[in-house]
């Protein structure tokens, strides 16, 4: 098949990328005029210079695709909402819409757990079905909402739609890609304390993230979504293990999420006056208050989905990002 794929030269693109040549498919990718295309390059994939936000550098790329995998999306919590809006959003209208226009087969987006603002308070594990948690903890949350609703209007018109869910996302290469930034955090002691240790969180490894879309597009009928979310552990549980593996005492204290939104509230004009950006964004602060517990039984049922757990995929990470 020929399979276009957007937000090839990131964390999940790359490794998708990689896992569909080897499989025998032809690839093309779009890629920002900043990015790194060597890697892709180095695989005998085509590279197509341009961006999300702008539809017409997307048309020869995409043109006589099978398939389109749309991965692209701002992450950083620290971008202007403007600028995740543009990329997230209008990014995405621009590439269901293309994909609509020029007729191709299939088209898959690469969504996130943060479409659904969290999962129940109770800390009971949601799927597919979840109504979304409002009002949105952040504009990541916020944006991958729209997004999504975006892609489907166009489903709507006759794009045959299928969407993955996937939760944090960790696993080499990357060190500081993906939930791997988080794990580097906790075992080089960057955390003076665990905030919100209770809040029960969903963990995939990156390999298999990889294998569940790859099943998506071998298997799934058209609207058909899929949350890829791995393992579930709270927060204080994944720390201690972090620490254990990579052989450092973990953090004494475990704050609640309320006393940290409190305390950061008023240290911030401190930060401001002293020419700093304060050690939490509000919009992370209201994620921690949050749930992220998600059940992927679908995907285990339907696609034979047989993602690895914690124990196996913890030590290969913690041993790659304490060698680089």
């Amino acid at each position: 098949m020929r399979v276009f794929v957007t937000g090839g030269t990131g964390y999940i693109g790359r490794a998708l990328c990689r896992r569909l040549v080897e499989t025998g498919h032809k690839v093309r990718a779009l890629v920002r005029p900043t990015s790194d295309a060597a890697p892709l390059a180095a695989l005998g994939i085509a590279t197509f210079r341009g961006d999300v936000t702008d539809r017409a550098s997307m048309r020869e790329g995409m043109s006589g695709a099978d398939w389109v995998v749309h991965a692209a999306a701002e992450l950083d919590v620290r971008a202007p909402e403007e600028r995740m809006r543009r990329v997230n959003v209008e990014g995405s209208e621009n590439t269901a819409s293309l994909a609509h226009k020029l007729g191709v087969g299939r088209f898959l987006s690469v969504s996130s757990i943060a479409y659904f603002g969290g999962s129940p308070a109770d800390g009971a594990a949601a799927d597919e079905t979840a109504r979304p948690l409002t009002p949105f903890p952040s504009p990541y949350s916020a944006t991958k909402h729209a997004a999504e609703r975006a892609v489907q209007e166009w489903a709507k018109r006759g794009l045959r739609v299928n969407t993955v869910y996937p939760s944090l996302v960790y696993g080499p290469p990357g060190k500081r890609e993906g939930a791997n930034a988080i794990l580097r955090q906790i075992m080089r002691r960057r955390l003076p304390a665990v905030v919100g240790g209770d809040r029960r969180t969903s963990w995939v490894f990156l390999d298999d993230l990889v294998d569940g879309i790859a099943r998506v597009m071998e298997r799934a009928a058209p609207g058909r979504d899929y949350v890829l979310a791995g393992e579930i552990v709270r927060l204080r549980d994944l720390v201690r293990r972090v620490c254990a593996l990579a052989g450092v005492a973990p953090p004494r204290l475990e704050l609640p999420v309320g006393l940290v939104r409190a305390g950061v509230a008023a240290t911030a004009p401190l930060f401001r006056l002293a020419g700093r950006r304060p050690p939490f964004e509000p919009s992370q602060i209201r994620s921690l208050g949050r749930h992220w517990a998600f059940d992927d039984t679908r995907a285990r049922r339907e696609l034979d989905w047989r993602p690895r757990g914690l124990d196996e995929g913890l030590p290969p990470t913690i041993a790659f990002l304490a060698a680089n």
